[in-house]
């Protein structure tokens, strides 16, 4: 019920710029079936409606990739360098960041497993560990861990192309990564 209006107004928006009656979009190792006339967004393994905060987020970058399509920059950005994110940051930290630096401490080994075999995360170079994930089709996350020492605790950030702010909101891209964080975790946070 706490989305409804943003629901409705995704769905009009959906309405309005469909050029089919269904779309299928990937989000990770999930695929969702937008089914525009039915206005229901369900995960098509196993036919299970969408809740409304990912119904809402499939539906903006579905709305962005219609409008605008997805053109990689070529230029990494943190959440800190979109429009509005230096405001939205602590809160940003303290919801996404700061749970995947708690899982890092508790379990390295095991947190660079599920990035790489069960969320099928491909190693890069940066930091102390780096992996980039496949969110959204040509989407990607580039989270960067440094395990720290004696002297500095462990940090990390998460990186994206500057794109995907031509795609979806401020507010979108937290939602995203916040999501990308639960995924890692394994729960919600």
């Amino acid at each position: 019920m706490a989305y409804e209006i943003a629901l409705d107004r995704a769905w009009n928006e959906i309405v309005a710029l469909a050029s089919t009656p269904k779309y299928i979009v990937q989000l990770q190792m999930d695929i969702y079936e937008v089914r525009v006339i039915d206005r229901v967004v369900q995960l098509k393994s196993s036919g299970a409606v969408a809740n409304e905060g990912m119904s809402i987020l499939i539906l903006h970058y579905l709305i962005g990739i219609l409008k605008h399509g997805y053109k990689q920059k070529g230029e990494w950005i943190s959440f800190k360098e979109v429009w509005g994110g230096q405001s939205f940051y602590p809160a940003f930290q303290d919801r996404t960041l700061r749970p995947l630096v708690e899982s890092l401490k508790r379990d390295p080994d095991g947190l660079f497993k599920d990035l790489t075999e069960r969320l099928g995360g491909q190693l890069v170079e940066g930091g102390d560990l780096s992996v980039e994930l496949v969110t959204f089709p040509e989407v990607r996350v580039r989270i960067i861990f440094w395990y720290g020492d004696e002297e500095l605790p462990p940090e990390m950030t998460i990186l994206f192309d500057r794109g995907l702010a031509e795609v979806i909101t401020t507010e979108d891209i937290a939602v995203l990564l916040h999501f990308v964080a639960e995924s890692i975790v394994g729960q919600e946070l």
